[in-house]
């Protein structure tokens, strides 16, 4: 039956959830799509990645079930699929996944993987990837640089032809720009840098003669 393992060694292990939890998680998420949709809300990202429950298990490092939600790729996926498809069945607007396309781990889950996975969400009515990294395990090894994570978007937009996300250690506007003329993303994510200088959009605008449609006051 399902095991599980603590993040970290001093942490206590959280309790494998059974066949009727799995069932209410995956309604919570298709009543949380559809109260989206009556308040006008357009689009909708599930969350995939940075140690999140769909991205434990998706990692095999996280994932040590032995049933038929762990141990293989095809069982790994399972539960992930599940919500997506589910909430996809709910849900009339644009959906995506947010995704950590690696866990920078040996033996955890890895690029090729999360292609294979992008696939599947494809021909399942994913609309877009977010994609970032990391997240699952403590053992993992970065070296976070600029656009670290550019290289993932790329690969798994290359792969479905799905509108892509990059997001991670981009902060200038030059740099945020050349990711979309090289076709390495559709989309740019910031988060940091929008907390440093909340105005980094009206920013972006002026240095690439734009035009910002301000907030009525």
């Amino acid at each position: 039956g399902p095991s599980t393992l603590p993040h970290l060694p001093n942490e206590a292990a959280p309790t494998a959830l059974s066949t009727a939890g799995l069932r209410e998680i995956r309604d919570a998420f298709v009543a949380a799509a559809q109260r989206a949709a009556r308040m006008g809300i357009e689009a909708v990202e599930l969350h995939g990645a940075h140690g999140y429950l769909l991205h434990q298990f998706l990692s095999p490092l996280a994932n040590q079930r032995g049933d038929a939600y762990g141990g293989s790729f095809e069982n790994r996926i399972r539960f992930p699929l599940e919500v997506f498809a589910a909430v996809r069945q709910a849900f009339d607007g644009v959906l995506g996944l947010r995704l950590s396309a690696t866990d920078w781990v040996d033996g955890g889950w890895d690029l090729p993987q999360s292609l294979e996975f992008s696939q599947r969400l494809k021909a399942a009515g994913c609309d877009f990837m977010h994609v970032s990294s990391g997240g699952v395990s403590p053992q993992q090894k970065i070296a976070p640089e600029a656009g670290y994570q550019v290289p993932f978007a790329r690969s798994i937009r290359a792969a479905t032809g799905m509108v892509t996300t990059s997001v991670g250690l981009i902060t200038e506007v030059q740099q945020a720009e050349a990711i979309l003329k090289a076709g390495d993303a559709d989309l740019i994510a910031l988060a940091r840098a929008f907390l440093y200088q909340p105005r980094w959009g009206w920013q972006a605008a002026a240095a690439l003669g734009a035009t910002v449609q301000a907030s009525p006051q």
